[in-house]
Formats: C-alpha cells, structure tokens, sequence
C-alpha cells in the first residue's frame, strides 16, 4: 500500500455507516447470540476461559505459572474497546510509545521485560505491529514468567493471548451502541447462529470513532469484522474456522518530551509538570497519520481419538499493511529544558521535532501449530504427555521516505500544527525481512503420587533471519560516504545481513496438591531472544558502523532464567481463585546501544537482575460480589551497563527502566439480588495504582506515582442493558504511554454510556 506524501485516507465510516450496517447484520442473522467458548475453568458464575497451550493446559490452579485472565463480564463491565485497555487490568504491564516511529501500537513490558513480539491470538503469534480492537476478544490471559517451551522464541517476561470469540451451539443476538466524551461513538453486532446439530456461524461487527481526552487533535476512527465458523461442535472432532479485518486511520500520538536540563543532579519530568498543557500535540494535523488494514484468518481443528489421545493444530495467515508518519518532539536543554524552569516568563521554551520520514510497510505471516497429548499411565502413575511442532515463516517489506529539510521548531506552550513538511522524492531506505522458525517441543507431566508431580518440557527452534536493505543519500547528496562499515563514496549502499540461531529453552517445575482447591509450586524456565526476533516489529539486522560498533546479526540470543515459587488456593467452593508468587529473573547477553556514541555493546553478564512478588484474587465473594485483584512489586536492578565504551558506574544499581516498583489494579461489582428492580443493577468500581517509573539508566529522567479510579452503574430490563462508565473520575494526571525523553499524557475525567440489546 501506499500513499502519496503529504495526504491521509479515511478509513472508518461515519455514524450513518454504522447505523447501517448494525440493521443489515441484525436482520441478517434473527434469534442468534453470542456465547462464550467452552470454558476449562469455571469460577462460580464467571467464566475464566484461557485456551490449551501446548504445555499450559487443564485449570488455572493446576499450572505451574502465574496467570492473570480478563473476562469477557470484566472486558463488557469495563467497557474495553482495546488491548491496552483489557491489560489495564493486570498490575505489573507498562505501555511503551513506539521507538522512532519504527513501531507505534502495542507495545507492552510484562515483568520487565520487552513484550512486543509476544502478544497471541487463539495461541498462534499476531505478526504485525498495530493497536488492536478489543470487538472479537473472549477474554485476554497475561501469562506471567518465561514462555518459550509453551509459545516460542522470546516471551521473556510472559504472554499476552487474546481467545477469539468462536461459534458455538447457541442461538443469540445483540447489538450495541454507546457514546461519550471527546466525540466517542461506538457499535457493536455479536451474532450467532445454528445450522444443524454440530454446525453454527457467528459474526462480528464493530465501527468505533473518538477524539482524544485531554489530548488536542488526536483522533482515531476505524471499524472492523469478525466472521467465524464452527463445525462438528460437540463432537470428537471439531473445526473451527475464524476471518478478521480490522481498518484504522487515526493520528498517532507520541506525547510530550521530558525537559531536559544542565541541572544534572535534578530529576527531569514531562514538560506537563511545569505548567505545559497536558494537551498540547506537537505534531501535525494534516500530517501525522497512521493507516492500517489486518487481515487474519485462523483454523483450528482439535481430534480426540479416544479418552487418551488428542490431536490439536492450529494454523494462521495475515497481512498487515500499514503507512505510519509522526512526529517526536524534545525538550534539549538549552533551548527548552532550561528555558522552561528557569523561571523567567520573557524566555520562550522551544520543543525540536524530529522522527525519520513516514513508511510504508506490509507484513505477512504464516504459522502452523500441532501438537498430540497422550493421557495414559506410565509406571502405573497419571501422566501426561504432549508433542508436537510449530512452524511459521514472516516476511516484512518497508519502504521509508525522506523530508525536505528540517521541521521548524514550536513553541513549547503554543505549538502550531502547519505547515506539513515536504517529503523528497524517491526513498531514504528499502528493507526486506524475511524470518522463518521451525520447532518441536515435548512436555511432561507425571505425577510419582496423588499429589506430588513433576513437570519438564523443552522446545528446540532453529530461528532464521534475513535481511536486505538498499540506503539512499541523503536530500541534497548524490552519494553515500560509508557503507556498511567502509568508509568511501557510494551511489547507493546494499547490504545483506543474515541471522541463523539455534535455541533450546527448558522449563522444569514440582507441584504438591495437598487438596482440590490447594497447589504450591516450584519451577525454572528460561528463555531466549535473537537476533531481529520481531520481524515486523521493528527489529532490523544492523549494518556494520564506525567506531567499533558491530551489526545485530552478530550477536548472542539475550537470554533470561527465571526461578518462579508460587501458591493458588480456591475458596468458597472453588468461586474465588488466589495466587501468589515469588521470583527471581537473571537477564543476559543483553544488547545496549551506548546512548553517548551510539556504539552498540553486548554485556557477558547478566545485565539486569529482577526480583518480584505477584498476588492475584479473582471470582465471587457470596452471591453478589464480583472481584478482580492484581498487585506486582518489582526489584529491577541494573547489574552492568556501558558509557563511552567502559563500565557506567552511574548506572549500576538503579531501577531498569520502564519497570514501576509496584503497582496494582482492582474491579469490584455488586450484583444486589434481593429481588424486585434492585436485581437488576449492578455497581462496580476500580483502581489503577503505579509507582513512579523512570525513563533512562541513570534514573534521572522520572513520571510520578499514580491512583486513578473507574466506576460503573449499570442496569437491565427485559432485553435492554444500559450501561454508564466513568473513568479516571478524579481527573488524575498520570501518563499511560512511556519512553525514554518522552510520555504519553493519559485521559482525564471521562465518561461513556451505552445501550445493548439482546434478541
């Protein structure tokens, strides 16, 4: 795809579009209904849905792991329109803004650790790089702790897996619409249908249109379609087929910097802690664009032979298409940070605006997952075993534009949004990714008595990466005067970079089940991450540089190993899940770029070493209270890091960055239940709580602790719900978006009503 300079599409339709095509769907489909997949965990009257993972499977308390699930009572309750949105809801998830404009979407540290390559659908990797509607999720699961052996390459600090919502043997219908501050409009249609006794369709519609609160000229509108086919449901052997499509066109939004200072020693904040409006956008209007399709289509087919054994595989295709052009504004400390403090109102603070040109860019994915579970005794003792392979191959195709000169700088204060600057013609660059991943796995689990049992999985993957690129001169030049590490005269410079890694990733865990509703847990895990792991992610092979920096391609997997103890413990008849753990993760081999000369270094040592504890309580308390409960504290210590090619002592012992200390949320609702209109209403509120994180190695650069407070009044009649949502009620200022020199102000006080109603 591509689109000329200087101009945007639209690609979401306007109201009239909406109110269309939820008449069309619901005349279409008459009597049907959405419903939740089969369920392998029921927690009282909620569903707790996480779909089988090659070595995650059975009930949540059954696992050796740590895993934080978000329902689709909490998702509707919450009123969830995104993945950032739904994870808002598990403690210990920080939101990055995408790096340079390589990346801007979804962009998640778990535990720590970078997880943007580590989000699934249904079990199978989502490829591309974009923010994805919540309008299909069935529930979201966050699965804390290294995941190679189950998932794959990466997964250092956890996974975030998405259950699409499937066909199932139930007639349903309902449709939605709802509206709020800052322009919102959003509609829903979730329909089912049966065809036969075994057979059902189920689609999907969304259309969803909002300004940003408390963000000047930041929209986003985009729509989307979910069609899904179930066949052989309720037998032994069962298909599931499911197609998405999902448009956006919205401005992206890559905040407000952090001002900088000569003042060393002084902590550095966003410029909105100074007096900067927190609304102020240093982009352009007409300018900054963000355009994306998805395309996905899904197959899962699932075969039980007998009571023993099962054939599970899964397999995807997508293409992602995307242009993506922004602005990234800095707050240098002489002509802005210092300006800004230095408490004299004739000085005028000048933010500078950078960010490469706009790209174009495609991705596409193709990913088979299959894998064969035996239940059979071995030695006269339960046992469980599963192999299987995962094969996927991705390619990236990205073209990258140049502009015209330099963009002026803006006031700090009043930054103005014209005039969009000029792209040159022809290309800054042209990169070609190509990564392919073949693997096997096996996992064990057997149980040596009736309580006591040992668990031990390891998954083989030969990961392979190629790169092309092809750089152009610069505007103004006819020639290029390195390449590739060679120091000349080139017209252009075309280099190949190739990566080929072999990766073994164990996991080994003890559990005791002193009784049904009781599990205590010991296990290790590692995992590991190479070279260009996120193909379309904006991990690139790098060309050799000057000043003794080497490429990428010549690296060591970064490697993490993580010693998890943990406990889950089931009360009120099983209605109320606990979970609580300790660890210990020691990172490695971890790749830094030397932020003073660009150098990239590799440490032979582990880089950071973090340290945490988990809680977690979720389900019902009587017959009327409904919670979910996280909260995460995090020891993350720098070990070792670099500064003009030695040791930076300055650095060593600080708290890795993007990583707050603690931070917890909370969502209760109270579901009366005594009878006449009372029944009907339902109550809810939560809380987001997060320590102040900081933004560099040094620790010099901060955003400050946050509470933030949701609540929710609903009600039902007959076959009408009306919902009102309010958010963020006592209008904290808090950032939801971080990166290093730059945040992401999040929304103030809002609020959103919605009418749903079911046929």
């Amino acid at each position: 795809m591509f689109i000329p300079p200087n101009r945007t599409i639209s690609l979401a339709p306007n109201s009239l579009h909406v109110a269309i095509c939820l008449a069309l769907a619901s005349n279409a489909f008459p009597a049907a209904a959405a419903d939740a997949p089969e369920s392998i965990e029921i927690i009282g009257h909620n569903k707790r849905d996480l779909r089988d993972l090659p070595s995650l499977r059975g009930p949540l308390i059954d696992t050796s792991q740590l895993v934080s699930t978000i329902s689709a009572e909490t998702l509707q309750d919450r009123q969830v329109t995104s993945l950032e949105d739904a994870l808002r809801n598990v403690a210990g998830i920080t939101t990055q803004i995408g790096e340079g404009g390589v990346v801007n979407g979804d962009q998640f540290f778990i535990r720590g650790q970078a997880a943007k390559n580590d989000i699934f659908t249904d079990g199978l990797r989502d490829f591309g790089a974009f923010t994805r509607d919540s309008f299909n999720f069935e529930n979201v699961a966050v699965l804390k702790g290294p995941s190679s052996t189950a998932l794959g390459r990466g997964v250092s600090g956890g996974a975030i897996n998405s259950g699409s919502k499937l066909a199932t043997l139930e007639d349903l219908q309902s449709v939605s619409g709802a509206a709020g501050t800052a322009s919102y409009q959003r509609g829903l249609y979730d329909g089912n249908v049966v065809l036969s006794d075994n057979s059902a369709v189920r689609v999907n519609l969304m259309a969803h249109e909002n300004d940003a609160v408390s963000r000047d000229l930041i929209n986003s509108k985009r729509w989307g379609a979910a069609l899904a086919a179930g066949f052989g449901l309720g037998t032994n052997t069962n298909t599931h087929l499911i197609y998405l499509h999902q448009d956006e066109d919205r401005i992206p939004d890559f905040g407000v910097p952090i001002a900088v200072t000569t003042a060393t020693t002084d902590i550095e904040q966003p410029v909105s802690e100074f007096g900067v409006p927190q609304t102020a956008f240093y982009g352009y209007a007409r300018g900054d664009a963000d355009n994306v399709q998805v395309d996905t289509l899904t197959l899962l087919f699932n075969h039980q032979f007998n009571e023993s054994l099962t054939l599970s595989s899964a397999s995807k295709v997508g293409r992602y298409e995307r242009y993506f052009r922004q602005s990234v504004a800095s707050c240098p400390a002489a002509t802005c940070g210092n300006l800004l403090t230095d408490n004299n109102a004739s000085t005028v603070p000048q933010a500078t605006i950078g960010a490469p040109g706009p790209y174009d860019q495609t991705t596409q994915g193709v990913q088979n997952l299959t894998s064969l579970l035996l239940r059979a005794p071995l030695w006269n003792m339960r046992n469980e075993l599963v192999v299987g392979w995962d094969l996927s191959r991705q390619t990236n195709e990205r073209s990258q534009f140049n502009y015209t000169g330099t963009r002026a700088p803006k006031d700090l204060f009043a930054p103005i949004h014209s005039p969009v600057q000029a792209l040159a013609p022809g290309y800054a660059n042209v990169r070609d990714n190509t990564g392919t991943d073949y693997s096997l796995f096996i996992d064990e689990r057997l149980w040596l008595t009736d309580t006591f049992s040992v668990n031990a999985g390891v998954r083989v993957q030969r990961f392979n990466n190629q790169q092309e690129q092809i750089n152009y001169p610069a505007v103004g030049a006819t020639t290029l005067t390195t390449c590739d590490g060679v120091t000349g005269t080139f017209a252009t410079c075309v280099f190949t970079r190739k990566a080929s890694n072999t990766l073994s990733n164990p996991k080994v865990a003890a559990m005791w089940e002193p009784a049904d509703n009781l599990s205590l847990y010991l296990s290790y895990s590692a995992s590991a991450v190479p070279p260009g792991n996120s193909v379309g992610n904006g991990d690139a092979l790098s060309a050799l540089g000057t000043g003794a920096s080497i490429s990428t391609a010549n690296l060591d997997p970064e490697k993490s190993d993580t010693l998890d103890v943990g406990v889950k413990w089931a009360l009120f008849e099983q209605k109320l899940l606990l979970q609580a753990g300790l660890y210990q993760t020691g990172r490695s081999n971890a790749q830094e770029t030397d932020q003073a000369t660009g150098v990239l270094v590799v440490s032979g040592e582990p880089s950071q070493q973090l340290r945490g504890f988990e809680f977690g309580a979720s389900g019902v308390l009587g017959d009327s209270l409904s919670l979910n409960f996280n909260y995460s504290h995090i020891d993350a210590e720098i070990i070792e890091a670099f500064s003009n090619g030695v040791i930076d002592a300055a650095s060593i012992g600080k708290q890795v960055r993007f990583v707050p200390e603690d931070s917890a949320s909370a969502w209760l609702s109270w579901e009366p239940l005594r009878g006449g209109w009372l029944q009907n209403l339902k109550l809810g509120a939560g809380l987001s709580y997060q320590s102040k994180i900081f933004l560099n190695l040094q620790n010099t650069q901060v955003t400050p602790a946050y509470t933030s407070i949701d609540a929710l009044v609903s009600y039902e009649l007959s076959q009408f719900r009306f919902a009102l949502n309010g958010y963020n009620l006592s209008d904290e200022k808090y950032y939801s978006q971080v990166n290093g020199g730059r945040v992401v102000p999040a929304a103030g006080r809002s609020f959103v009503a919605s009418l749903q109603y079911n046929f």
